[in-house]
């Protein structure tokens, strides 16, 4: 697994890191290989976008021999609520979701604190004092958060953010949905200017890019800021959507979601892939319009 720098953290993030959205709805026992095997091939990097104590839990389980070795993102921005993942933006409740996965995560610090799915109409009270920046910015400086992030849809609030030096790493998707999107090119720039982590998500748009020779609809959420429909080229492969997105300017690393364990090999097979089966010139054309 190669390793790339994470903005100006001094974290070193494996290039394939794990999402665990998908890994809500499964068995405990599914949660703890999946996570285990992810570590035993070098995935370092581990986006926790819930705050749902059994998710939690069955997370900290796989992951407590493995703890120093990791890098793990938890998200401001949401609750439980009755079992399921609420949004809010309240700041007590958000403080006190918080401390409660720390505390079953059991080590005292999240390496990284993100302030989770900001839209453009809210980013300035976010940012704004007595809002959820400001108790990252707490978190942090009571040593239970090392880092700060912010995660988005919309590509303007990411110029916003990566030029306010509040954060140190942005979370969004960058895959080959959004290839000509407006804004994006000036966005990546920016980040590797002034040395903001980027993690990408949603490599192969919630599946859709991998749905070969059919026509589908790539909602807002998963291309990264356009709705679109497009016909899937024939020979698109997870391969070729990873090493898209991991060739763009200033991504330190992509978080693919899986299911199971033949899902994460599937991912994984990237690592030996040839740079013929990399190759992604001859589908580029199909998104660049």
């Amino acid at each position: 697994m190669r390793l790339r720098k994470l903005g100006k953290t001094g974290l070193e993030v494996s290039e394939i890191g794990l999402g665990t959205e998908f890994l809500r709805e499964q068995s405990k026992n599914t949660v703890i290989s999946v996570i285990q095997e992810a570590i035993k091939h070098g995935i370092n990097y581990f986006d926790i976008v819930f705050n749902i104590s059994e998710y939690i839990n069955n997370i900290s389980l796989a992951i407590k021999d493995y703890r120093d070795q990791i890098i793990l993102t938890c998200h401001l921005g949401a609750i439980e609520k009755n079992g399921k993942h609420q949004r809010t933006r309240s700041i007590e409740a958000c403080e006190q979701t918080f401390l409660k996965t720390l505390s079953q995560f059991g080590k005292g610090y999240i390496d990284i604190v993100n302030i989770q799915f900001v839209k453009e109409n809210e980013y300035e009270s976010i940012i704004a004092s007595g809002g959820l920046l400001d108790l990252a910015k707490r978190l942090q400086q009571e040593g239970k958060a090392k880092f700060i992030g912010i995660s988005t849809h919309d590509i303007s609030i990411c110029q916003k953010a990566v030029m306010s030096g509040h954060f140190d790493l942005i979370m969004n998707q960058i895959n080959l949905a959004n290839h000509t999107l407006p804004g994006r090119k000036v966005f990546l720039e920016t980040c590797k200017k002034e040395e903001v982590g980027l993690v990408a998500m949603k490599p192969f748009a919630r599946g859709k890019l991998l749905q070969r020779n059919r026509t589908v609809n790539i909602a807002k959420y998963q291309s990264g800021g356009i709705s679109i429909k497009k016909k899937i080229p024939r020979d698109i492969t997870p391969i070729k959507c990873l090493s898209y997105t991991l060739s763009q300017t200033s991504v330190s690393t992509t978080i693919p979601g899986v299911k199971n364990i033949q899902e994460l090999k599937e991912n994984l097979t990237y690592l030996n892939a040839s740079d013929e089966e990399k190759d992604f010139t001859s589908i580029i054309n199909e998104f660049s319009v």
